[in-house]
This record gives structure tokens, sequence and C-alpha cells, in this order.
């Protein structure tokens, strides 16, 4: 089964997956070769997949921003060789749980966005009415920033959750 997930600044494809187990809004769905099409918005930010590589069965867990999740077993791409069920799962965000994963190193990333955020929001606030411009950038900038720490404090929660 080929695995392919993909936001605008990462890819993973994983062309030896066996099975992929995400939460749809419908239920969780655990998905096989020859699982049905099938489409969704992945609900609670978790993607696990399991893979044979070397006749060693391997875990991967994703947490992902804004996702949707796609099964086909026809293909979305005419060019690809590949014959079987595909699954393609396209986020604003990822990051991959390993057991090497530091809660700390999360945490400490998602303080330099809030703190990035926070003075982003304090140069809006000391800008006067006449910058019309430079308003409308800062603004753009933090909701970009306010998703992304939002993301980073939910990646943090669930890297708690999942190690203690």
């Amino acid at each position: 089964m080929l695995f392919l997930l993909a936001t605008p600044e990462y890819n993973n494809i994983q062309s030896n997956t066996t099975k992929v187990k995400v939460h749809l809004r419908n239920g969780i769905a655990e998905i096989f070769d020859l699982h049905q099409d099938l489409m969704g918005k992945v609900e609670n930010n978790l993607v696990e997949i399991e893979t044979n590589f070397e006749n060693k069965l391997e875990k991967f867990l994703f947490i992902l921003q804004d996702a949707v999740f796609i099964v086909s077993t026809k293909g979305l791409e005419s060019n690809v060789d590949f014959k079987g069920t595909s699954v393609y799962v396209y986020a604003k965000n990822v990051r991959q749980i390993t057991s090497s994963t530091s809660v700390e190193e999360m945490n400490k990333q998602y303080e330099q966005k809030n703190a990035e955020l926070e003075k982003e929001t304090e140069k809006l606030n000391n800008l006067d009415s006449g910058t019309s411009n430079s308003k409308a950038f800062l603004t753009s900038k933090i909701i970009l920033l306010k998703d992304e720490v939002e993301f980073l404090q939910r990646a943090v929660t669930i890297i708690k959750d999942l190690k203690s």
C-alpha cells in the first residue's frame, strides 16, 4: 500500500505500508490493502501508519494540522506506476512523533513562536492608523503565527499524553 503525507514544506512517501489508522469525523478508520475509496477530514490531528521494512514492523505517528485524508484504489496521479490502495494525507503542518521526540524541544519551539507572536502583536498595537499597508501585513503575519502557535500547543499536549 502506498502512503503519501504532504504539506507545503514536507513530504513523506512510504510504499511498503501495511496499515493506516486515522480518526475521521464518522469514526476511526483502519486502512489495509484493497480498502474502499474514502475521503474525510482528520479529526484528532493524528495519523498512525505501520510499515513492513526488511521484515520488521515499524510504526510512525504524525501530528497534523488541518488535514484531509483520501484513500484511493485507482490512484490520484495517472503517471504513477503503483497499482493498489493509496492513502494520501494533505495537511497544513506536520510533526513526526518518535520515541526520541522530546516534549522539552517541542515546548521550546512553542515558546519561541509564542514570543514571536507577542512581538508582532506589540508592533501592530504600536502602529499609528496612517500606515494601513503595514497594518495589513502585520495582521496577516499575526494570523499565521497564531495558527502555528495553536498547532504547536496541541502538539505539546498530544506528546505529553502519549509519553505518560
